[in-house]
């Protein structure tokens, strides 16, 4: 198998030096008063794991890190963050991406936000480094290389290949570079191959595949505390009236819950995967939001988290659209 995140043969940038020039770049835009605060990720508990940090004093900027375990969307901070005042963000592609669909939709303002971009190679899910050949409590970091990943460990380095180490949606992103950005580090990698959909195609297996999947639904909406598209002030499943769906945590209820935020992430979701990183019962969500965006792009050309669009597919509409009544569906 190819691997899909070697870096160019031109020279890049380590991690470590971004990591350094991000530190930079959050410290001058604290000393000059540019920004009250600058949103990151700072180390975990253990070395496979960052957490979201909120850094407000030039003299913390040190706390900020960038590995391939800075999993966190980070922009699902910005509507509350940015709402009154500038705020900096060092943020993936993916990040970014949601960055413009919030923009597009007027849930946050440009000129409030001060962006640190970065290429990306993709980040790594823990779970897989768990079955590699060292125990994932002993490593004690992480860094990219042209060979994979390079995992140091307390007995030792071992290297593992991109495909056994990435995170499921970093194996079909191909936009690993930063579409808007105030400044911007590093090179993203493109990936050589991409993993297809897991979906049944015929219609009755698709159904029963989702039907299995939902009913193992607790509706703890992790799924939508995590997303950055679910902004709404008050969420339809918290509605009395009217009332869309019980709070029950059945596979009827499950259903509406999820195949309703799917219509409502119609041309919003730009797949950064943390819904399905946070459910606790591994309900590939992701999958269903991969291919809601699969068809807003066959029949409405409109991809998430495009600075060139204007508006978001669902606030427009041209005479040309694509008409569900009048194709069967």
């Amino acid at each position: 198998m190819i691997d899909d995140c070697r870096p160019s043969t031109k020279k890049v940038l380590s991690m470590s030096d971004i990591q350094n020039k991000i530190r930079e770049e959050a410290k001058k835009a604290l000393e000059s008063g540019d920004v009250s605060v600058v949103i990151g990720w700072g180390a975990g508990t253990v070395a496979f794991k960052t957490t979201p940090v909120f850094i407000d004093k030039p003299e913390d900027t040190d706390k900020l890190v960038w590995n391939p375990a800075c999993v966190n969307n980070l922009a699902v901070y910005l509507p509350k963050m940015a709402k009154d005042s500038k705020a900096g963000i060092i943020a993936k592609p993916c990040d970014i991406r949601s960055i413009v669909g919030l923009i597009q939709e007027r849930q946050i303002k440009r000129e409030n936000l001060y962006i640190i971009g970065l290429g990306c190679s993709g980040v790594v899910d823990a779970f897989n480094l768990d079955s590699q050949d060292f125990h994932v409590q002993d490593v004690t970091g992480l860094d990219w290389t042209s060979d994979g990943l390079k995992v140091n460990t307390t007995n030792g380095d071992y290297t593992v290949s991109c495909s056994d180490c990435l995170r499921d949606m970093c194996g079909v992103c191909t936009n690993r570079n930063p579409a808007i950005y105030d400044v911007k580090l590093g090179e993203g990698t493109e990936p050589l191959e991409t993993r297809a959909c897991s979906i049944p195609e015929i219609p009755e297996e698709r159904r029963k595949y989702w039907s299995e999947q939902f009913s193992k639904c607790v509706r703890c909406y992790a799924c939508r505390q995590v997303c950055p598209n679910c902004y709404c002030e008050q969420c339809f499943a918290d509605r009395i009236e009217p009332k869309w769906t019980a709070k029950k945590a059945t596979a009827e209820e499950a259903w509406m819950f999820h195949a309703t935020r799917a219509m409502h992430s119609a041309g919003r979701c730009i797949s950064c995967g943390e819904c399905e990183r946070v459910c606790p019962v591994d309900i590939p969500i992701a999958e269903l939001m991969r291919e809601m965006a699969n068809i807003v792009k066959e029949r409405y050309d409109y991809e998430a988290g495009d600075p060139e669009q204007k508006s978001p597919v669902l606030g427009h509409y041209q005479d040309e659209d694509f008409d569900p009544a009048a194709h069967g569906g």
